[in-house]
């Protein structure tokens, strides 16, 4: 069986094996005020809280063996007889490696510990350096040989651990007798004694006074005299040389000054080519910046020209709708004609019975032509209703692609920049016959951002008869277009994709939803040119992108 580890504040167990069976399944350690789950195993009590910190109730059982139960608060409750039985465990006292050889229960350890004579205790001369720690019965022996006992200096007196010794005549001990060590004779002198002496010894060794021009002599107060006479050439020659290399060394520090300076002066000037350079890149990547916006818008352009090469699927469609609705308008025009002549013969018997004629029979001629002229006014009005619906059924787009025209450009914008109409609806269109019902809004003159200076164009989602059927929110591309009419190569154009968190792109509650789109279009500035508007006439285009949209 594996050794149990012995973690800090629990003995040594005497019996392993009975040990095991008592461990905390969350430390791993014996388990101190022993805790049981439901499902039979063992927690320490201060380990408890950790099991359900932070976590869904039911846990899982920290044993995490099959037949674990899952645990709530209550299913852990106090273990007495793990309890007990922990307490009985046989250790060996904490001293056995001082040489205790006592075994006894975890609950008599602490009664224990504070008469084993083997209680280890510090080394007496622990303050100077020593850190042994022995049983109270040896250390008597240790403190004798120990090397940081105790001994008075025997010149001295003054006590100096015996690891020490050696340092302290050598460099501390004021009362040692020591020779000059310049060898003029004088022995047997204290440190303190000495240390004056050499101050005035005669065989204290000077140094020449040319030492700092290179003379390197040293001897006493004599030789030093004997010296300086007869060394007087040689030491002209030293200050001759000296002289010389301090000259060459004054030079070559003037050189080095004009180097530096040349060297301000370069970096001077090229700090100012730098600078110069710097405002030259900052041109030119502001340059750079308006050539790459202009080169990405007309990227974008032609993206979305070509985005315009999509066809109509539904012209047919709408060609047997106008056909179908002709077909009614023509027999409303033959009820109106066939009406009419009845007008006509009730007039012409009214002429003919005028003169004679029964008050009677003029009071029910009078009726019938009463009847004949409400029933007129009806087909009157349903005929211009047919006709209205005919013109939305001629411009109306299956499609997803609006096609705009708006006349007379001049006048309306005149109105719209005197705040009588500020905005304009198209008729709507749709992405399929049972698809999405849009419209789209301009303002001539602009709109927030844009007012007064450009125009503004805005894309309409409106509530139409099949949303229920369709996915919402409304997610597809929209393209928004200025068509160039001159040649049809400087289209303006902008698109974007739907916000899906934004309530205008919501399936609709009332006719229209709020319009999305920019109020920055184009500026009147660009608008206005004979390509855009011509015969004081303009054409928007919006392309709804109707790819992966499925319809009903």
């Amino acid at each position: 069986m594996a050794s149990i580890q012995t973690p800090a504040g629990y003995p040594k167990f005497v019996d392993q094996e009975i040990v095991s069976r008592h461990l905390c399944k969350v430390c791993l350690n014996v388990a101190r005020n022993s805790m049981q789950t439901s499902c039979g195993h063992r927690v320490c009590e201060p380990c408890v809280p950790s099991i359900f910190q932070d976590k869904p109730h039911p846990v899982e059982c920290p044993a995490r063996e099959n037949d674990c139960d899952k645990l709530f608060p209550s299913d852990i409750t106090p273990d007495p007889s793990g309890r007990k039985e922990v307490r009985n465990l046989k250790v060996y006292c904490n001293n056995q490696s001082y040489g205790c050889k006592e075994q006894c229960r975890w609950a008599d350890l602490e009664k224990h510990l504070p008469l084993c004579p083997f209680t280890p205790v510090p080394c007496p001369n622990s303050q100077h350096g020593c850190s042994v720690m022995l049983p109270a019965k040896t250390m008597g022996s240790h403190d004798s040989d120990c090397e940081y006992h105790l001994q008075n200096c025997r010149h001295c007196g003054r006590p100096v651990p015996k690891k020490l010794e050696k340092e302290h005549y050598q460099n501390e001990c004021m009362e040692i007798p020591l020779d000059c060590p310049f060898g003029c004779g004088v022995k047997g002198l204290k440190r303190r004694a000495l240390e004056v002496h050499q101050d005035a010894c005669p065989n204290k060794p000077e140094e020449c006074s040319f030492k700092e021009i290179g003379c390197k002599f040293m001897g006493t107060k004599g030789e030093m005299a004997k010296h300086l006479q007869e060394s007087t050439s040689s030491h002209l020659e030293q200050v001759t040389i000296y002289s010389r290399k301090m000259e060459i060394k004054k030079m070559e520090l003037e050189h080095k000054v004009q180097q530096l300076m040349e060297e301000q002066r370069t970096l001077k000037s090229e700090t100012e080519r730098i600078g110069l350079l710097a405002q030259k890149l900052q041109t030119e990547n502001r340059e750079s910046k308006l050539k790459m916006v202009e080169v990405v818008q007309r990227v974008v352009h032609l993206e979305r020209k070509v985005e315009l090469c999509a066809t109509r699927d539904r012209v047919d469609q709408l060609d047997q709708d106008i056909r179908s609705n002709t077909v009614g308008l023509t027999q409303v025009q033959s009820q109106l004609v066939a009406q009419n002549r009845i007008m006509e013969e009730l007039k012409t018997t009214v002429e003919q019975r005028r003169p004679g004629g029964a008050s009677e029979d003029t009071t029910e001629l009078r009726r019938k032509v009463t009847a004949q002229e409400t029933s007129l006014t009806a087909i009157n009005v349903q005929m211009g209703e047919l006709d209205l619906r005919f013109q939305i059924l001629e411009t109306t787009s299956y499609d997803g692609i609006l096609l705009w025209k708006i006349r007379d450009y001049q006048r309306r914008k005149a109105e719209a920049v005197a705040g009588r109409t500020l905005s304009l609806y198209s008729q709507p269109f749709f992405t399929h016959r049972y698809g999405y019902k849009m419209c789209a809004r301009v303002y001539l003159n602009g709109d927030g951002m844009g007012k007064g200076t450009h125009l503004s164009l805005f894309f309409v989602v409106m509530k139409g008869e099949f949303d229920n059927l369709l996915p919402w929110p409304f997610k597809q591309k929209v393209t928004l277009q200025l068509l160039d009419q001159d040649s049809g190569q400087t289209n303006l154009t902008d698109s974007f994709m739907p916000d899906v968190n934004s309530s205008s792109f919501r399936k609709p509650t009332t006719d229209m939803n709020v319009a999305s789109g920019c109020p920055l279009f184009v500026a009147h500035s660009v608008l206005e040119n004979p390509k855009y508007v011509k015969d004081d006439a303009m054409i928007l285009k919006i392309i709804v992108d109707t790819n992966n949209l499925r319809h009903p």
